[in-house]
């Protein structure tokens, strides 16, 4: 498949293009990831909630919760590729012209798509225990076992002390690269997977090599991100703050439902900015036959 290198700028283009998108199907695109942040947090509280009926305190121990934490992360993991799958079909129909639901969220189970996903995820898998070797390796290897003592504190209630690694700067480098690319390869297969119909193997490849031959677009992209991260996430925090003391005057019921909601469509608006943005990036990334395939419907800067 034809891979464009693309202009460094190109990486607001396609925040501003997720942005307009979002703007004009707010239900729709922001109903999507609503729907699929609600799917994660259910699917948490299926494997952590039977912990408090273990235990007499209310509150389960570390093994426990270290019990729960393994099979919940492998669920998690395999899960993620199928939703943000599903947010990319929408954000794909929307941005081409043909209507498309929230609930359009699950269209890939529907046509029978969920398998490469979740071999997408099996692969994320092999790369976080990749991720969990190269940390042991350049930050010590008694670093896991004091990062787990350091849980059992805080979950004792004592101050945490964070464990310091062997070589600090090397291993945040490391991980900056590790980060970087398998973001990429997890943004940039989805679409190939759903749209070029590409197999697992090409779709890891040509994701690979677009994250290299435009690393500069990629990388501005995700630094506006993270700066509207921060700003978002300062200003919900304010608004959560106020929401709370308002509430907690009426009951305290009241302030956690309004806490959840707030936290729901924080994560609903990111995720969708996310997957929108992505979208339009494989979309300029990956040649004129992809653009066509799109539409004529195109957001343009």
């Amino acid at each position: 498949m034809q891979i464009n290198r693309v202009p460094p700028h190109r990486g607001l283009a396609w925040l501003v293009q997720a942005a307009r998108l979002g703007l004009r199907h707010p239900r729709t695109i922001f109903g999507a990831g609503l729907l699929l942040v609600a799917t994660l947090y259910a699917t948490g509280l299926l494997f952590l909630v039977p912990l408090k009926f273990d235990t007499g305190s209310g509150a389960a121990d570390f093994s426990q919760l270290l019990m729960a934490a393994v099979p919940l992360f492998v669920v998690m993991v395999l899960l993620l590729p199928v939703l943000l799958g599903g947010l990319m079909h929408v954000v794909h129909e929307a941005a081409s012209g043909r209507p498309v639901r929230a609930r359009d969220l699950f269209a890939p189970i529907r046509e029978g798509r969920m398998r490469s996903l979740i071999l997408l995820g099996g692969v994320q898998i092999l790369l976080a225990a990749a991720s969990t070797l190269i940390v042991a390796a350049l930050a010590g290897g008694d670093y896991w076992r004091d990062y787990g003592e350091m849980v059992k504190a805080a979950m004792n209630g004592s101050v945490p002390v964070a464990p310091q690694p062997a070589h600090p700067l090397l291993l945040s480098l490391v991980q900056l690269i590790f980060n970087y690319f398998s973001t990429a390869l997890m943004l940039f297969c989805l679409p190939l997977l759903l749209f070029a119909r590409a197999t697992l193997v090409d779709a890891v490849r040509d994701s690979l090599k677009a994250a290299v031959r435009n690393i500069g677009a990629n990388m501005l992209a995700g630094l506006l991100f993270l700066a509207s991260v921060l700003a978002v996430t300062l200003a919900v925090s304010v608004v959560t703050a106020v929401l709370v003391v308002v509430s907690n005057a009426l009951h305290p019921l009241v302030a956690a439902l309004l806490t959840l909601g707030v936290t729901l469509a924080y994560g609903a608006a990111l995720v969708s900015m996310l997957v929108a943005s992505a979208y339009f990036a494989w979309r300029d990334i990956f040649g004129p036959s992809v653009r066509q395939e799109a539409g004529p419907h195109q957001i343009e800067l």
